[in-house]
Parts: structure tokens; sequence; C-alpha cells
């Protein structure tokens, strides 16, 4: 077990509005519609083109799936909490400050793993099918913004496993 951490300075504005993503993350994963097409998304079909065999191997894994993305997202919003505060009162120059997003090595591969999950959902509700895909309103810059945090984790897990030789 390693004792080290990852420290990434983000703005007071962006922790919040990534925790508040991740719990909306959470509700999805704890309500499970199954017809909910993002959710679809989030346990893929091991068999597309046997029905029966994919209908039996989702219900046989779902849960258990579910589960530990569940458990990777309640990791992501524990390291998050320092962030749990209310953005009203501060002005933007207090929004905007940077704050380090500290997180444990180990906790690095539920950070990939929730954000890439959360992006599958926007990309889901917002119809994006391809990365470059671009809209002129604007709802696609979480996305965007998500990917380059993501990005920044990669990184930083890069170099966690160079240094730990693997």
């Amino acid at each position: 077990m390693s004792a080290r951490n990852v420290v990434l300075s983000i703005a007071v504005l962006e922790g919040v509005h990534l925790a508040r993503l991740v719990d909306d993350f959470r509700d999805l994963l704890t309500e499970r519609e199954t017809d909910d097409s993002a959710v679809r998304r989030l346990t893929p079909s091991a068999y597309p083109d046997d029905q029966d065999a994919a209908r039996a191997f989702a219900e046989s894994t779902r849960d258990d799936l579910l589960d530990r993305r569940l458990a990777d997202a309640v990791t992501v919003r524990t390291a998050l909490a320092p962030f749990d505060v209310d953005v009203e009162p501060l002005s933007e120059d207090e929004a905007l400050a940077p704050r380090d997003l500290v997180i444990a090595e180990d906790d690095l591969d539920s950070w990939l793993r929730t954000l890439t999950a959360i992006r599958l959902v926007i990309a889901d509700r917002l119809g994006i099918t391809e990365d470059d895909q671009t809209d002129e309103d604007g709802r696609g810059d979480i996305y965007d913004w998500l990917g380059y945090r993501l990005e920044l984790l990669i990184q930083a897990a890069d170099e966690v496993d160079e240094r730990r030789g693997r």
C-alpha cells in the first residue's frame, strides 16, 4: 500500500462542479434504471448478437459491475470533500482560486474509471458518438473538460506506474 498522493491544482468552482457530477453519477448508479440508456452504456452487452445470452449475462453481472462503479464513485467523492462549499457567496476571485485536490495513488484507478464512466453518461445524454464531435451551444464543454482532467490523471497514473517499475 502506498502512502503517496497525487496532488492536482483545480479551481474551487471546478471542484464543486466535479463533486456535483459525482453525486449525480452516484444517484444514477443507486437508482439502476435498467431502461436508462446511460445505465445500459455503463453495462455493455457481452453478446451483442445473442439476445438471450446477453440478457443472462447482464442479469448475472450488472449489479456487481454497478456496485464496483458505485464504490469507485464513493472513493472519488470522498477526495472531493474539501470542495463541499457554497459558491454563491464567493467572489469570482475566490471561486476561481486554485485549491489542491489530493488523490491517494492507490485511488487513481477509481478516479480513472469514474471520470470515464461519467463521460460515457454525458455522451449518452448529449448524443455524442465521437470525441471530436462539437456542438455550438456549449453543452459538450463539460464532456471536454472532464476529458482534460482525465488526461491529467492518466499522466499522473503513468508517472506512478513508472516510479513503481510497472
